[in-house]
Order: structure tokens, then sequence, then C-alpha cells
């Protein structure tokens, strides 16, 4: 039987430092069907030339040369016009994940069957902080579990996008995008639409995902304050989500938070 194909996004601007442990970890996945899809968002360092040549390596890498330098946000739509798999992951250009991720999360969810997959992640500053064995076990979310974690400053579920797995079929009828006109939170937005559209959500408590921890970073180049209005921007927005789509899950409920399996 014919594994399902996984793409994965993978947005890149100057990170040549870290990008070829970043690659090379999806290139040892012991899950060999992929479409690795790597945006190159004008880089002005060396991140380019190690993408092609990578990308001469192996077939599975398609890299994608972006004609200016627009954000990230920019970068995964590229790549999410590009998508052909089954299920979509992304991946930021200077982490890294186990070899046995891809496996893992496709197995769970084809025997779910579920629409998103989440799970805790290593946080690496430099070297990975260990994930507390509360958040390493699985079960089913609830829609109000899943938003409340993706809306919680602190956790391991967060409004990340790369330590999620998608259903592209979700992403082609919605018609979803991320907003170019935000630096910040445009993983909530997205991962907002996504959720109130679908009903099926596992946490899968096995972390494999490598965040590494950068000083120059998008959000923290803006600075606390200069974050502000765009945070603010995208909570309006994430809330308008959820009205339009008449099921409010409570985000203002007393009882919002008082559930089981929170993170």
């Amino acid at each position: 039987m014919t594994k399902p194909l996984v793409s994965v996004i993978v947005p890149v601007y100057n990170v040549a430092p870290y990008l070829k442990r970043s690659v090379q970890s999806l290139i040892d996945q012991t899950y060999s069907n992929l479409q690795i899809l790597l945006i190159d968002d004008c880089s002005t360092d060396e991140s380019a030339t190690l993408i092609a040549e990578f990308a001469a390596r192996d077939p599975r890498i398609t890299p994608i040369y972006c004609d200016e330098n627009r954000g990230v946000s920019a970068a995964r739509n590229a790549g999410l016009a590009k998508a052909t798999g089954l299920y979509v992951a992304f991946m930021d250009g200077d982490d890294w994940v186990a070899a046995d991720y891809v496996a893992n999360f496709v197995k769970t969810l084809e025997a779910g069957p579920y629409d998103l997959l989440v799970s805790p992640f290593y946080t690496d500053a430099p070297e990975p902080k260990p994930v507390a064995a509360k958040s390493c076990v699985d079960h089913e979310l609830t829609r109000k579990q899943l938003l409340r974690g993706m809306l919680a400053p602190a956790g391991v579920v967060r409004g990340y996008l790369w330590n999620k797995f998608y259903r592209r079929s979700v992403i082609t009828a919605l018609h979803l995008t991320f907003d170019e006109n935000v630096a910040i939170m445009e993983d909530e937005l997205f991962n907002a639409a996504y959720i109130m559209a679908t009903s099926r959500f596992f946490y899968y408590g096995t972390p494999g995902y490598h965040h590494v921890v950068r000083a120059d970073s998008a959000t923290r180049s803006l600075g606390v304050i200069g974050a502000v209005p765009q945070q603010l921007w995208a909570l309006w927005r994430i809330g308008s989500i959820m009205v339009n789509e008449k099921r409010a899950v409570g985000v203002a409920d007393p009882k919002f938070g008082k559930e089981d399996g929170n993170h």
C-alpha cells in the first residue's frame, strides 16, 4: 500500500548556519514519501546556494526562489501553492526534527482519522530543554481545548504551525493562505480558521520537533512595544473568525479553560 505524500513547507531567510542540519533532518526521515518545499525569501547569505545543492542531491526537494523579500507569510504561501501532499507540515529553516517525526505523525493521523495533529516540542537554547512528563500523554482534544492551548501565552500547544500536521484538502477547500500584511501571529490566524472548520483533533505526546531559539527572530526584532498593534489586530481577526463561523468556543466564557487536558 502506497504511503500518503507529506508536503513539508520550509521558509528560508538568512539561516545558512542552521540550514544544513534542518534540511538533513528531513532527508533522513524514516518516512520517505516526502515533498520538501524549500522557499528562499531572497536571502543575502548562502542559503539559496545551499538549497540548490540539496535539490541537486535529492529529487524530493523542490526549491522555490522568491523574486523579492516579502516575509515568512508570503514564503509559506508560495509553498502552499506548490504543495501536493495529502498532509501538510511546516518547519522553520533553522529548526530540525527527529528521524521518526513524520512517520509517527502520519501513523497517528491515519489511525484516527484526525483533521489536525499537535505535539509538544523541544526548545533548543542552545541545548534541548526537557519536556515535562505531564505534557507527553496522548489524548484526543476538543475544539475548545485546542483553541485554548493555541491562544495561551505559554504551554506546548500554542499557535505555532511547526508542531502540527494538517490535511491539505481542508486548506484547499477553505482557500486558506497566510496574511502577508502581518509579521507576527500569522500562525494563529491560519490555525483559527482551520480549527473552526474541522472537528477531529489529537494531541500526540511524543516530542520530535526542535525549535531553535534565536535572538534575531522576526518577533524579537519588532520589540515588545512594536509587536503590540499587530498582536491586537491578529486577536481581533481570530475573534471574528470564531463569531462568523457561528460556533463560538467560549473564549469569554468563565468556564473556558476548566476542561481536562489543558496545556
